[in-house]
């Protein structure tokens, strides 16, 4: 439900929130449906929880059935299912997963059947089997149901395979935290080392400059210096991705911040030829460090600009949701750029690396944006569209962390 500050209450447990984030980036849709069909089971108290999902085109059924007594998940998948032309996808489901398992089996609880669309023509089949009747509009049942469809949208298409570029680059990108914590253990001991020698040269070529006359040898020597410069920059990126200073976090407009990082990247706007539309309420607020928060936004709008060619739209969307912990910060940049190459979503968070002649990457800039999310106890990860483009999630704390009294 939305209220007039754009916060949006969520009926799913702090627990099971996490659980789900989880599964992201997905997997195959058996796999998928066998950690929802455990899920569903905590979320819901249900007995047992049968999950099905039918494709049509393919005529194949994948399904998951998790047992609360067993705590252990059966799958099954079968291909060429016989097709029934006089039944809705709905019915032809549940007689199919009644042929695998039979109802009175699973358990003596009465099932309660909930049907969702998924991709084009699939359907998912959820029966719960418990006491309690959920009915379809009950917000539990209507969020886990948004949630699980994505999810395994997300999963039909990372199995899709084939030329299709919209399968190559489905699931989600979250940043590995291990390799990047090993990146910035390097960053922080070769930027020492190497910042010595660079100073040294920087210092030498200053001397010479002052004593020599000729044109030529002066432009050689500019040219060393400004290098040895350009060299000392990225050894300073280094070291803020792998020794950030503290954040002193503070209450912040979300609005207020974002208009004034948008104003300092009017000329990079008006350079790329995009239409950017920011979709937020006024009244939503970020806790954050103010420098680091602009630069997060700074490096996450460029980075979506020189994805994108002229006349592309880049759309911004924050909403704040309740959580247990208290209200969150939800921060989405939609781009219709060209997408991600399979080395990209490898590489996307890493440092030292830049793929600006595809047409994304900014060397330290995700990267940073990664090691400040962090160190605000917030996420980030990256979404392919469905069509073009990316979509850069940022969930972030929007109010100060309640505190206990006991």
């Amino acid at each position: 439900m939305s209220s007039d500050t754009g916060s949006v209450e969520t009926h799913i447990p702090a627990a099971i929130y996490r659980r789900l984030w989880s599964l992201i980036p997905t997997r195959s849709p058996g796999s998928t449906l066998c950690e929802l069909s455990s899920i569903w089971c905590e979320a819901t108290g249900a007995a047992a929880v049968y999950l099905g999902m039918y494709e049509p085109e393919a005529a194949r059924l994948t399904a998951a059935l998790f047992r609360a007594s067993e705590a252990q998940v059966t799958s099954l998948q079968q291909t060429a299912v016989p097709v029934i032309p006089k039944y809705s996808s709905e019915e032809q489901l549940q007689s199919l997963l009644e042929q695998a398992h039979t109802f009175a089996e699973i358990s003596d609880q009465p099932a309660h059947a909930y049907f969702q669309a998924c991709s084009e023509g699939t359907v998912l089949g959820l029966f719960l089997f418990s006491s309690v009747d959920r009915h379809g509009n009950d917000p539990l049942i209507c969020e886990l149901l948004d949630v699980s469809q994505r999810l395994l949208n997300q999963a039909l298409l990372q199995g899709a395979g084939g030329s299709d570029q919209s399968a190559q680059t489905a699931g989600w990108i979250i940043p590995d935290v291990e390799k990047l914590e090993a990146m910035a253990e390097f960053a922080a001991g070769a930027g020492h080392e190497i910042n010595n020698p660079v100073a040294t040269i920087v210092g030498r070529v200053q001397m010479l400059l002052k004593s020599e006359t000729d044109p030529e040898r002066r432009q050689a020597l500019a040219t060393i210096g400004g290098q040895a410069y350009r060299v000392r920059d990225m050894i300073g990126d280094a070291m803020l991705f792998a020794r950030p200073p503290a954040p002193r976090p503070e209450l912040l407009s979300f609005s207020t911040t974002m208009q004034e990082v948008m104003d300092s990247l009017q000329e990079e706007v008006s350079q790329a030829g995009v239409q950017v539309v920011v979709d937020a309420a006024d009244a939503l607020t970020v806790l954050a460090d103010e420098v680091q928060w602009k630069v997060v936004l700074s490096n996450l709008l460029l980075n979506s600009l020189h994805a994108m060619e002229p006349g592309g739209k880049l759309q911004v969307r924050a909403s704040q949701s309740e959580i247990e912990s208290g209200r969150i910060l939800h921060l989405q940049i939609i781009d219709d750029g060209a997408g991600l190459s399979e080395e990209e979503r490898v590489h996307l968070f890493d440092p030292f690396y830049s793929a600006r002649q595809a047409g994304r990457g900014l060397g330290f800039g995700l990267s940073k944006c990664w090691r400040i999310a962090t160190q605000h106890g917030a996420t980030i990860a990256v979404e392919p569209n469905r069509q073009r483009g990316v979509t850069f999630h940022l969930y972030w704390p929007a109010e100060s962390p309640i505190i206990s009294s006991d």
